[in-house]
């Protein structure tokens, strides 16, 4: 598009109705005027096609975050490719609900099907009169093909063999009583044209529908079918919970296109100046003579004078000596690309300032840097020492909570196995030392006990009997809590603990000091 000659500006965009009648196409003018950087063509495209895309995406993925990142997502691609989208042969808005469902669909979607046709909530509706129309082919269908449409309109479709090929043509005659295919009445270009506008199609199917499409008369079926499949998400649309204007605009027109960069760095010759403007300055050559005082005090000035060149003065720049030629002055002085290359400023001190420094004084300062630099390891040192210990006490203080946790976990699933086996038996333990119970199965056991007191230098054994024959099941681990937990692989009629001498019997005898005797046969007897 050309400027307009007379006043500079760009030629007003007449509204699209290629293909739509004497209806007019307003979301493929915001495509255009998007592709030409306009902001608030943007943001409309947001506002309008925000919560048809959300709703969408809400509907097929079933997941409100979800759908949220993948509006954001749609919303800036169709920005992006907004000049392709509106040179489609596809109305503005069928070709970006036409991009958003198969990004939504490419999802895998789950969750429960919702119905298009049930009494929804207004905040859940456009304000689309076209959506009478919609609803008025859905509420003439069977309960079964109603289901079908929209289950597929969500992007569940699960037939395969001739039920997909029937399903198939079921859509293709809904989406035909939305938007009229026209073209031939072949049955398989409307049963492929409806799957791939649904984004339904497998690959195969979709090659066949390329092969099928490539004349005129049979490629409109396909378009209007993807026409009458956006009507279907008038039904889905859904407001998004936050306003997507800042994610989806944020960076959009700040990154002029390389042609208007270019002319815009190269001057046109043909364009002259705007009255009262003034031509650009160009930089100033670094050149003259004059005293700033940096790096130092007033006694100690710097004099800054032009770039160093083969012959130029080496002393000081306020008073050359006889010899020297004086320096050049800015009438003078060369270009700035003409120095060989020699950019930097030369800085010329004055003699009194190397005399004041002596070699006394700088022995001293390097002494004194000496001495600061041995005051401050021993802290560093200090600190990294104690970090290192500090995360050493903390890693085991960790790995042992974890370990703990671990094992706690475990006995309570070793418990609750046993607890659920056949023939289970819940003992409960005869103790003055503590509550304890266990559960005796055939393949195992599982003990428990709480609030149990340890004795200095002795440990606690468990033993099992079985037709009077005692065996060692093991020392038992008591907790600082007081709590033992322990399982086994090896069951018997009877247990019980006994206090040992540490690390345990060995003798494989139990000794008379019995804690606690867990007997399914025993009975509890009351104290008086």
């Amino acid at each position: 598009m050309g400027s307009d000659i007379g006043t500079g500006e760009l030629p007003a965009i007449p509204e699209d109705t290629v293909d739509l009648g004497e209806r007019l196409d307003p979301v493929r003018t915001l495509l255009r005027r998007t592709a030409m950087r306009d902001q608030r063509a943007a943001a409309a495209l947001v506002d309008v096609l925000g919560p048809r895309i959300h709703g969408l995406a809400v509907h097929v993925t079933g997941s409100s975050a979800r759908a949220a990142k993948l509006t954001v997502s749609v919303l800036r691609s169709c920005l992006r490719d907004a000049g392709e989208l509106a040179a489609s042969g596809l109305p503005g808005e069928a070709a970006v609900l036409d991009r958003a469902r198969r990004a939504a669909v490419a999802t895998n979607p789950t969750g429960d099907v919702r119905s298009l046709a049930g009494p929804g909530p207004v905040a859940d509706r456009t304000s689309d009169r076209r959506e009478v129309d919609v609803l008025r082919v859905l509420l003439e269908l069977p309960a079964e093909q109603r289901a079908l449409v929209e289950s597929a309109a969500q992007g569940r479709f699960t037939y395969s063999g001739s039920a997909r090929q029937q399903a198939a043509l079921t859509l293709a005659g809904v989406l035909d009583a939305l938007v009229p295919f026209g073209g031939p009445r072949d049955a398989e270009t409307r049963g492929l044209s409806a799957l791939d506008a649904l984004a339904l199609a497998d690959a195969g199917e979709r090659l066949r529908l390329r092969d099928l499409t490539r004349s005129p008369e049979t490629a409109v079926i396909h378009r209007h079918a993807i026409e009458a499949a956006a009507r279907l998400a008038l039904l889905t649309a859904v407001p998004p919970s936050r306003d997507l204007h800042l994610a989806v605009l944020e960076g959009f027109g700040a990154a002029p296109s390389a042609s208007a960069q270019q002319s815009s760095q190269a001057p046109s010759p043909a364009a002259p100046l705007s009255p009262g403007a003034t031509p650009a300055e160009p930089e100033p050559v670094y050149s003259g003579d004059y005293a700033t005082p940096v790096l130092g005090t007033d006694s100690q000035r710097r004099m800054v004078g032009p770039p160093a060149m083969a012959g130029g003065p080496h002393g000081s720049a306020a008073e050359p000596s006889a010899g020297s030629p004086p320096t050049p002055n800015a009438e003078a002085a060369p270009p700035l690309g003409a120095q060989d290359g020699s950019s930097a400023p030369a800085f010329a001190f004055r003699s009194a300032d190397e005399k004041d420094r002596s070699r006394r004084s700088r022995r001293r300062e390097r002494q004194r840097a000496r001495a600061d630099r041995r005051g401050i390891p021993w802290f560093s040192r200090s600190l990294a020492v104690l970090s290192l210990v500090a995360a050493l006490v903390l890693g085991v203080m960790l790995w042992d909570s974890h370990r703990q946790l671990e094992a706690s976990e475990s006995f309570s699933d070793a418990w609750a196995d046993h607890t659920m086996t056949p023939g289970a038996q819940l003992v409960p333990g005869l103790s003055d030392n503590g509550t304890w119970q266990v559960v005796l199965t055939d393949e195992g056991l599982a003990l428990r006990a709480e609030g149990v007191a340890g004795w200095e230098g002795e440990v606690l054994e468990l033993w099992g009997e079985t037709d009077g024959v005692q065996r060692s099941l093991g020392v038992l681990d008591l907790a600082a809590d007081g709590t033992i937990e322990f399982t086994s692989e090896r069951s018997d009629e009877r247990v019980f603990v006994t206090r040992e001498m540490a690390p345990g019997n060995e003798s494989g005898s139990p000794s008379a000091k019995v804690v606690a005797n867990l007997d399914p046969q025993a009975e509890t007897v009351d104290g008086p």
